[in-house]
């Protein structure tokens, strides 16, 4: 594996296997395979800067939603909190990517309900590797986890289990992730919380929204 691989696997590093309903608010990044498109120092000078979108749907940068509903001197420490870990993470992601320009930022709804993360870096990301398992051999409706594809978009998702010959709850499936990749740009939406995580397409759909505008 290349140190650029080992990078890449650093950044989507293990969440499968996890519980991942709602109430998660840390979080590992995925487990992933090397497909040994990146070559060392090749992520880095890719494109031009990279912001954040201010907006992702109905979604807002997180620091700016706790400030609507508290502006009290608790919610403005929040609020820089979030922003200072935000700038962290960001310097943390581009430095897995050997310089390459990144960005991070915490998303919300108004009230704090939903919650993600958004990342996004110049390079390339191998797509999401989840251990395989026989949801017939363990008399259950769906694997505990699976990588499921909407247009260019890889999601994680883990499910609760549901016996076999059963309709799965709507509730049952969290997002660990949603990944957008090429060989340029790689856009991942992680860390999903509220009823959002359990809403793989819609999460996808937010991911194409942010790659669009920075593509």
């Amino acid at each position: 594996m290349t140190e650029a691989g080992r990078a890449a696997g650093f950044l989507l590093g293990g969440l499968v296997g996890l519980a991942v309903g709602v109430g998660l608010v840390g979080g590992a990044w995925l487990i992933t395979g090397d497909d040994g498109d990146a070559a060392p120092g090749a992520a880095a000078g890719l494109g031009g800067e990279l912001s954040a979108p201010e907006k992702l749907g109905a979604f807002v940068h997180r620091d700016k939603a706790v400030l609507e509903l508290d502006g009290s001197s608790r919610g403005r420490e929040q609020a820089e909190r979030t922003r200072d870990w935000d700038d962290r993470s960001g310097e943390q992601l581009s430095k897995a990517y050997e310089g390459a320009v990144a960005t991070v930022r915490s998303f919300s709804d108004s009230g704090l309900m939903s919650l993600f993360q958004f990342a996004a870096v110049r390079g390339p990301s191998p797509r999401p590797y989840v251990p395989y398992t026989d949801p017939s051999a363990l008399g259950l409706e769906k694997p505990t986890g699976e990588r499921v594809t909407f247009g260019k978009v890889d999601c994680v998702l883990h499910h609760q289990p549901t016996n076999a010959g059963h309709e799965p709850e709507p509730d049952s499936v969290s997002t660990a992730s949603c990944q957008r990749s090429d060989e340029r740009l790689t856009v991942l939406v992680r860390d999903i919380t509220g009823d959002l995580a359990h809403e793989p397409e819609e999460v996808a759909r937010l991911v194409d929204e942010a790659w669009a505008g920075l593509t």
